[in-house]
C-alpha cells in the first residue's frame, strides 16, 4: 500500500537509523498498537456488546480511509476478482467476530496469546490452497505451536475452557484473509483498495448482528470506539512501513511487544494480569511460528537463487 510521508517519516530518516533498526522500530509500534487496541476493546466490552463494538470498529475504521481512497483516486469497490474480495470479506467479519467476542469473556492476554498460531494456520491453508509445498520441519513446528495453545487453554484446571476455541478459530479466519490478500497482491491489485475495501464490506455485515443487540453507546464509549479505530488503523500504517524497509522473518520475533502492551493496558484499567500457563504458551507458540516464517523465507531464498542460476 503505498502511503506518503509523514512527519514521523522524516524525523526517521533525519535520525539517520540503519534500515533494520527502523524496520523494527515501526514493527514494535505497530504491534505495541494492536495490543493496546485489544486491552481497550476488553474494557469497553464491559459496557457495549461486542458485535456492536465490532461494527463501530469496522464503520470508522472505513471513514477513516475515505481521504486516501480520494488521495489515490482508487474506489473502495472492487471492479475485478470480486469474488476473493468477498471471500475475504466475509472472513475478516468472522475474525472481528470471533476477536471482539472472545476479548469481551476472556483475559485479554490469553486471547492475543492464542492469536499468535494465525502463522500456523497460514502454512497449513497455503499448502492446502496453494499448493505450497509442507515441509516436515514446518509440519513438527505446527505441532508445537498447537501444544503451546492447548498450555494457554489450561485444560484441566481453571483454564478459560471451551471458550477458547474463539480466538482460535479467529486465528484460522485470519489466516485465511492473509491468503485471500496474497492472492490479490499477486494479481496487481492496488493495496490502497485491498486494505479500504475490508470496510466498506465488512461494516454493512456487521451492521446486522449489531442492529439485534445494539446498546445505544454513551458519548464516551462512542469515542473509544472511535479510538480502537484509530490505533488499529496506525498500527497497520506502521506494519506496512515496516514491512517495507525490513523482511518478516526478521521481524517476527518481536510478536511478543503485542502481548506486553495487551498485558499493560489489561492491568492499568481492569487489574487483569495473566499466569504462568499463559507466559509460557505464548513463548511456545511464537517460537514455532519464528521459526516457520525464518524457515519459509530461508527456502524462498534458496529457490530465487536457484532460479539466477
Amino acid at each position: 500500500m503505498a502511503v506518503t510521508d509523514t512527519p514521523a517519516d522524516k524525523l526517521v530518516e533525519r535520525s539517520r537509523l540503519p534500515q533494520p533498526l527502523r524496520a523494527m522500530l515501526w514493527y514494535v509500534l505497530a504491534l505495541s498498537l494492536w495490543g493496546a487496541s485489544a486491552g481497550l476493546v476488553r474494557f469497553a466490552s464491559l459496557e457495549v456488546p461486542a458485535i456492536e463494538l465490532g461494527f463501530l470498529r469496522a464503520f470508522y475504521g472505513a471513514v477513516l480511509l475515505l481521504p486516501w481512497l480520494f488521495l489515490y483516486r482508487v474506489s473502495p469497490i472492487p471492479r475485478r476478482h470480486v469474488g476473493v474480495y468477498l471471500l475475504r470479506g466475509v472472513l475478516e467479519v468472522g475474525a472481528i467476530a470471533t476477536w471482539f467476542i472472545a476479548l469481551a469473556v476472556m483475559p485479554a492476554a490469553d486471547v492475543v496469546a492464542l492469536g499468535f498460531t494465525m502463522p500456523l494456520f497460514a502454512t497449513l491453508l497455503a499448502a492446502l490452497f496453494l499448493g505450497e509445498r509442507l515441509r516436515l520441519r514446518r509440519s513438527l513446528a505446527i505441532l508445537v505451536g498447537l501444544l503451546g495453545a492447548v498450555l494457554v487453554m489450561k485444560p484441566g484446571g481453571e483454564g478459560v475452557g471451551w471458550i477458547a476455541v474463539l480466538p482460535v478459530a479467529g486465528a484460522v479466519v485470519v489466516a485465511g484473509s492473509r491468503i485471500c490478500g496474497r492472492v490479490l497482491a499477486q494479481r496487481g491489485e492496488p493495496m490502497v483498495q485491498v486494505v479500504a475495501s475490508l470496510g466498506f464490506i465488512t461494516a454493512p455485515i456487521l451492521a446486522v448482528p449489531a442492529g439485534f443487540v445494539w446498546v445505544t453507546p454513551s458519548a464516551a464509549m462512542m469515542l473509544l470506539a472511535f479510538t480502537i479505530s484509530v490505533i488499529s488503523l496506525t498500527g497497520h500504517v506502521c506494519m506496512v512501513r515496516a514491512l517495507r524497509l525490513g523482511e518478516a522473518s526478521a521481524l517476527v520475533p518481536y510478536e511478543f511487544t503485542q502481548l506486553l502492551a495487551t498485558v499493560a493496558i489489561a492491568a492499568a484499567v481492569l487489574g487483569e494480569w495473566p499466569d504462568l500457563w499463559t507466559w509460557v504458551g505464548s513463548a511456545v507458540i511464537l517460537c514455532a511460528g519464528v521459526y516457520i516464517v525464518r524457515r519459509e523465507a530461508a527456502i524462498a531464498r534458496q529457490e530465487a537463487e536457484k532460479a539466477r542460476q
